[in-house]
């Protein structure tokens, strides 16, 4: 098959490039960086240069192919995601439209089920809807992968943290004996403890995106992707024994006291509501209950297996 992937080399991208050309497929790989080039061809794939945010360059990119897959950046630094996702989905769509490509797989997200009470997923609801605008004979999966082990990663300056803020919150959960005794670092979240959530090796979505773009596909669907259930104080423990805390803990904090908290990393009001709406609908189960519903054959790579990734990031940070 001829095989079309957005993402560049990213931490799905790369993997699932890889997957398809190990099975004989002709991979592209779009990215909007030229020095990626090099890399890309080093895989055994094509490299097209040039951004999703161009339709005209989508459609020659797609233009022949006999699958494609889609997905969106990560909107740091957008001021307004729904804008952001109907421009780029709309691009997709355009050029889905003109190269005349019939099969699409999407990355969307556990959450995409519904636009209330999910945050900052929500455009990922909007993006499944534009998607399937889209005409009938055009199929298309929605992968809909759980938490990215590696969004831990967002924990590490918190955890490093010396301030009064980190210090007020280390003596909260860890009282003054266990401040004296040497325990210092916290992970805090409006979810945390007992809660208990799904979460997904990006390597175990490339398999499955690769699994569904060389399946037949015979008609509209969506499937959940993840590789671990765990509690957030099951979490913080694996975490804290692979950097030389095991008594990390995971404090549950109000959703006031985490709009406060990512206010002092500099985030937008916007941007931070957005934050604590979703993970409060991880605290009350509103973001999994669809997943529950249609709850996946979970996957090979085990949070263990990432703590030691967490911890060479950990270790690399200042």
């Amino acid at each position: 098959m001829k095989i079309v992937l957005t993402g560049s080399l990213g931490h799905i991208s790369k993997p699932l490039a890889k997957e398809l050309i190990k099975k004989g497929h002709q991979v592209t790989v779009i990215s909007s960086r030229t020095e990626k080039k090099n890399d890309i061809e080093a895989l055994g794939a094509t490299a097209a240069i040039g951004s999703i945010e161009d339709a005209q360059f989508l459609t020659k990119a797609f233009t022949g192919a006999d699958a494609v897959y889609c997905m969106l950046p990560v909107y740091d630094f957008i001021v307004d995601v729904m804008d952001e996702t109907r421009r780029l989905v709309g691009n997709y769509c355009a050029a889905i439209r003109a190269s005349g490509v019939k099969k699409v797989v999407h990355l969307s997200s556990i959450g995409a089920h519904t636009d209330k009470g999910n945050g900052l997923l929500a455009f990922h609801h909007l993006a499944e809807s534009m998607f399937r605008q889209l005409p009938a004979d055009v199929i298309i999966k929605h992968m809909r992968p759980v938490g990215f082990y590696n969004n831990m990663e967002y924990n590490i300056d918190f955890i490093k943290r010396k301030d009064f803020l980190g210090r007020f919150l280390a003596f909260r959960f860890y009282g003054l004996m266990g401040m004296l005794s040497g325990k210092t670092g916290i992970i805090v979240a409006n979810y945390g403890e007992n809660d208990k959530n799904p979460w997904v090796s990006p390597y175990d979505i490339a398999a499955a995106i690769a699994e569904e773009l060389t399946a037949p596909f015979v008609e509209r669907k969506f499937r959940y992707v993840a590789s671990e259930e765990l509690t957030c104080n099951e979490m913080a423990r694996i975490l804290g024994e692979a950097i030389g805390k095991p008594y990390l803990k995971w404090g549950l904090i109000s959703d006031k006291e985490m709009f406060n908290a990512l206010k002092s990393f500099k985030l937008s009001d916007k941007r931070a509501q957005g934050v604590v709406e979703m993970q409060a609908g991880s605290h009350t189960g509103t973001i999994n209950e669809d997943y529950y519903l249609h709850r996946p054959v979970l996957g090979k790579v085990k949070f263990k297996d990432y703590a030691k990734e967490f911890a060479a990031v950990y270790n690399s940070t200042k």
